[in-house]
């Protein structure tokens, strides 16, 4: 996996209203929100990326009023998931 670096200097960080015990975290979460709200990042990667079940991600974009993306894709993937459960 490649890691990514990117510097934000801390005179940008101090004006941000993300609680500063938490930065990269909360980060990281805004970063994965903006990527899937342009469509720019699948939703099982978003959540990898915000450290979030799916569940807590989609509570999380339903706050924010950002709509949830559902292809055909997935949900010929959740049809699978739901034929294989007992």
């Amino acid at each position: 996996m490649e890691t990514l670096l990117i510097e934000i200097p801390e005179n940008i960080t101090e004006h941000l209203r993300l609680p500063p015990r938490n930065l990269k975290q909360e980060l990281k979460k805004e970063f994965a929100i903006h990527l899937y709200a342009e469509g720019l990042l699948p939703e099982a990667s978003a959540c990898a990326l915000a450290g979030m079940t799916r569940l807590a991600f989609a509570r999380l974009l339903g706050e924010r009023q950002i709509p949830i993306c559902y292809t055909s894709e997935d949900l010929e993937q959740d049809l699978q998931t739901l034929r294989t459960l007992p």
